[in-house]
């Protein structure tokens, strides 16, 4: 499903517009930029997604109709959408994997705590290095951007490296039905209701 599409079923949901919510919905997806498969999905559509977006969008928007939306709920049902009414943790997509992900892998560590925290918050969030690949990658400059600024992400640029997350996620494996299936029910809405 599309980004737009997340909005107007967001619109349906919430209230307001659909703009409203674009701007959160279109974050979310923002991995398909780096890797167009539904593995994509793996990088944000989780519960460290919905901290990523808490941190760059707050805790609350306001719609156009005046209302408080809690932006974890935005992300939840975005989730809910795409992967068979499942919101996931990291440690449902990342305890499947081989191996091979952590050849040439080596753990970045900076002088700069706020960028150390930044890398190690997958990490501390599953328990899983397999994780680590969301934020030791091209990827992980791209959030580095968009959470900490320009300045931390070029910092961190110089020790990923070649580190491409498009190489990295194919050591990652999809074994559940939820992970390969929107809901159905919601994208019905959409074609019947022309939202």
């Amino acid at each position: 499903m599309n980004y737009w599409k997340h909005s107007l079923l967001s619109r349906k949901k919430f209230g307001g517009n659909p703009e409203d919510y674009l701007s959160v919905h279109k974050f979310l997806d923002s991995s398909k930029l780096f890797y167009y498969h539904l593995k994509h999905r793996i990088l944000l559509h989780n519960t460290y997604g919905m901290e990523i977006c808490i941190s760059k969008f707050g805790e609350l928007i306001t719609n156009s109709d005046g209302k408080k939306i809690l932006v974890r709920d935005i992300v939840a049902e975005h989730c809910k959408e795409d992967l068979y009414g499942v919101v996931p943790t990291l440690n449902n997509w990342f305890k499947y994997y081989d191996e091979r992900i952590f050849e040439d892998f080596d753990l970045i560590e900076t002088d700069d705590k706020v960028l150390n925290d930044f890398l190690l918050k997958p990490l501390m969030m599953s328990g899983l290095k397999s994780s680590l690949i969301i934020t030791h990658s091209n990827f992980g400059v791209y959030l580095a951007k968009e959470i900490l600024g320009v300045d931390q992400a070029l910092k961190l640029s110089e020790s990923v490296k070649n580190k491409s997350i498009n190489e990295l996620l194919q050591h990652i494996k999809l074994k559940e039905k939820w992970q390969f299936t929107p809901n159905m029910e919601e994208l019905k809405q959409i074609n019947d209701e022309h939202i």
